[in-house]
């Protein structure tokens, strides 16, 4: 594998990230909510991305904030996963301005024969080259305005009419209407700390902007007329509603429930009070649309544990089986109910961009 690393024409490296480091690097952090709870969603999105690129032999990939190269592992956990037979050969490009990452990406995929790791920010440093896959995980592009943003998407644009081609691009961003920072709705851009972090190393302040549909649709959009581009599809999706990151931490809403944690112990056969997880109140500030959703999630979410708390079958079973049962449960009503509106953790925009005719 070869790393390249791409002088960046703006910005300084930054040390956001520097507690990542070890995050990234550890396995505890692939817990039993990111592998059954956010993964699979994470692995719809990229194949709701995969579908509409053009059939070939090969794919190649930008990865815009690549970080430590998680979008690469996942676009190869997809094919073994899901036993994906016709996924393509991967050329893979990534780019990220954090240098202590990069190093990590290429020490973690040095087997890999077409990846290579460039050092550049995402506002100034996107290549003009055509991709098939303008790829986003990790909500890389929340670190820009919506001003930047708008920006940055254009660049894409412009360089997908520019190469006369047809490419999907992926926005991965954090949600607005999270319950892990109720009392944060009313601000789009306000300082985030990644406390989450599996690290020694103390995690800081960093501004980072959140986004619901309407607000990212329509900055999609702009970006496409800024560069006269055309969008032929777009579906969004949000991620961990119930069970973000922060549910554990309470750093942004110490009054919610640690719902990822008490997942983590259903999914691997501990007992928890079902009481524990009931669902909040549906918070008043929230607009008309995210209301009726959280209603319409909560009842949905507590008939399950209501179902399970009065089945003498679940109370039969010793923990170890009747955990997971109640988590697959509550699993279910998650993944099905998931609207693309902003109300998790993280929302993704999955956007066809076709400019061969």
């Amino acid at each position: 594998m070869r790393n390249v690393m791409a002088t960046p024409s703006s910005s300084a490296p930054t040390d956001a990230y520097a507690p990542g480091l070890d995050h990234y690097a550890s396995r505890h952090r692939r817990d039993a909510v990111k592998t059954l709870w956010e993964e699979p969603v994470t692995f719809s999105i990229l194949q709701a991305a995969l579908s509409q690129v053009p059939k070939s032999t090969s794919l190649s990939v930008m990865d815009i904030g690549c970080g430590a190269g998680e979008g690469l592992h996942l676009l190869r956990a997809l094919h073994a996963t899901r036993a994906l037979t016709e996924l393509p050969r991967i050329t893979y490009r990534g780019l990220d301005l954090d240098e202590g990452l990069l190093r990590l990406a290429a020490r973690t995929h040095h087997e890999e024969d077409d990846a290579e790791f460039w050092h550049g920010d995402i506002r100034a440093d996107l290549p003009e080259d055509h991709f098939d896959l303008y790829l986003s995980c990790g909500v890389p592009y929340s670190h820009l305005t919506a001003e930047e943003l708008q920006a940055a998407l254009t660049q894409v644009f412009a360089a997908v009419r520019r190469n006369r081609t047809r490419s999907v691009l992926v926005v991965d961003v954090l949600g607005r209407y999270s319950l892990e920072w109720v009392s944060r709705w009313d601000r789009a851009r306000w300082p985030y700390r990644m406390s989450f972090f599996q690290s020694s190393q103390e995690a800081r302040d960093v501004p980072m902007t959140f986004w619901d549909a309407g607000g990212l649709r329509d900055c999609i959009r702009q970006a496409a007329r800024n560069a006269g581009g055309r969008i032929a599809r777009q579906q969004l999706f949000d991620r961990s509603i119930m069970v973000g990151r922060h549910t554990a931490t309470g750093q942004f809403n110490s009054r919610l429930a640690p719902y990822r944690t008490l997942v983590n112990l259903l999914e691997d056969g501990a007992a928890v009070a079902l009481d524990d997880l009931r669902a909040p109140a549906v918070p008043e500030q929230a607009p008309p649309v995210q209301r009726a959703f959280f209603s319409q999630l909560f009842t949905q979410w507590n008939d399950v544990l209501d179902a399970a708390g009065a089945s003498d079958r679940v109370r039969r079973l010793p923990a170890a089986v009747g955990g997971p049962m109640v988590a697959r449960g509550l699993r279910a009503v998650e993944h099905r109910l998931s609207p693309g509106l902003g109300v998790g953790h993280s929302l993704s925009a999955v956007v066809t961009i076709d400019e061969r005719a």
